[in-house]
């Protein structure tokens, strides 16, 4: 069933069943705007004046199990100290609800909402009365703590674990092998990054549970002192930590990708400074594991090129350009995304 349909399926048949499910009325959901990818159904509503967040899954890999993983781990991290969405329960005294209809089951989970707004929501713009590095150090200290955290914790007996990034990811690793002939090379290079990411030693201050998609739109910022609160640990899984340091240097790209070289140079190695320092307070990784970052940013790439494989027959110029410019950093093996090679335009970022 397409997505439009579930929409339309959720809203005859399930959410008035929801929203009963945790004490208001269907009316006073409010949906919360798809973003590309998105996997679940976001509503938004208020209970005793708190703001809260309705998800409803329904997709196989999401399922009751799993999710009660997820929630075990967010409480996990909740009950160490860091700021996340936590999941409340319903009338019924449940975490995860599950209402059926048309032999689809769609589980219900309802949430706190993070104290602030995200920065993408403010265009970016940080606390007036704060340094930017303030809002960098507070990401890495985030990730540094979660990754403190979750190199001790364990799922209790009897719980269907999280899956590894790779079981996660099966179906994408799978669509390497479905390239066209063309992009041979393209799929030999990633299956090499592949084999020798897999191949790494998995060690406990180096590996674990983590959140698996930690950027500026799965938290939110109390303007008023800088705290970060993390939400939608639905892709969280077992994988390196470096990943998500990785991901904190995508993180920094957008604020500096319309400037030339020597200044994205530079902005970039004063923000992953500002990062690593505030990730440093909590936890370390050694320099094995430091200088495997661009090893990761080769890996997000690829992520990024096999989500939008799909669309390599498109008649669309743009998205054409795209593409092409992420197989070329592939198939030259051109590090850190070509952000900082001739082939980066600041006029036509990530465009060929």
């Amino acid at each position: 069933m397409k997505r439009e349909e579930i929409v339309v399926l959720c809203d005859r048949e399930v959410l008035y069943r929801a929203a009963s499910l945790f004490g208001i009325q269907k009316n006073e959901l409010q949906r919360v705007d798809d973003y590309e990818g998105a996997a679940n159904l976001v509503y938004e509503f208020e209970k005793d004046g708190n703001p809260l967040i309705l998800r409803i899954s329904y997709t196989p890999d999401r399922n009751a199990a799993l999710i009660q993983a997820e929630l075990h781990f967010v409480n996990f991290l909740a009950d160490g100290g860091m700021r996340v969405s936590q999941p409340i329960h319903s009338i019924n005294n449940r975490l995860v609800e599950t209402i059926n209809a048309e032999n689809i089951p769609f589980h219900i989970v309802a949430f706190t909402k993070g104290k602030g707004i995200r920065v993408p929501d403010n265009g970016y713009r940080y606390r007036e009365d704060a340094p930017i590095e303030e809002y960098f150090q507070n990401w890495g200290q985030t990730l540094g703590q979660m990754h403190a955290l979750t190199s001790s914790y364990q799922p209790p007996k009897g719980m269907q674990p999280r899956p590894d990034w790779f079981e996660l990811n099966s179906s994408r690793i799978k669509s390497v092998d479905q390239l066209p002939g063309r992009l041979e090379v393209v799929r030999q290079h990633i299956h090499a990054v592949l084999d020798e990411i897999e191949s790494l030693p998995r060690q406990q201050n180096s590996f674990g549970l983590i959140h698996a998609d930690f950027n500026d739109g799965n938290f939110t910022v109390d303007y008023s002192n800088g705290d970060i609160t993390v939400f939608d640990f639905d892709d969280c899984c077992y994988f390196w930590f470096i990943y998500e340091l990785a991901s904190a240097w995508e993180g920094g790209i957008g604020r500096i990708m319309f400037s030339d070289l020597e200044k994205r140079r530079t902005f970039m190695d004063h923000y992953m400074e500002q990062v690593m320092e505030g990730y440093q307070n909590y936890h370390n990784l050694t320099d094995e594991w430091l200088v495997r970052m661009p090893l990761f940013i080769k890996l997000i790439q690829m992520e990024e090129f096999l989500h939008y494989a799909i669309y390599l027959d498109e008649p669309d110029d743009t998205l054409q350009a795209e593409l092409q410019y992420k197989i070329k950093c592939i198939e030259d093996e051109i590090p850190y995304m070509g952000f900082f090679d001739s082939i980066y335009s600041p006029e036509k970022p990530f465009s060929l």
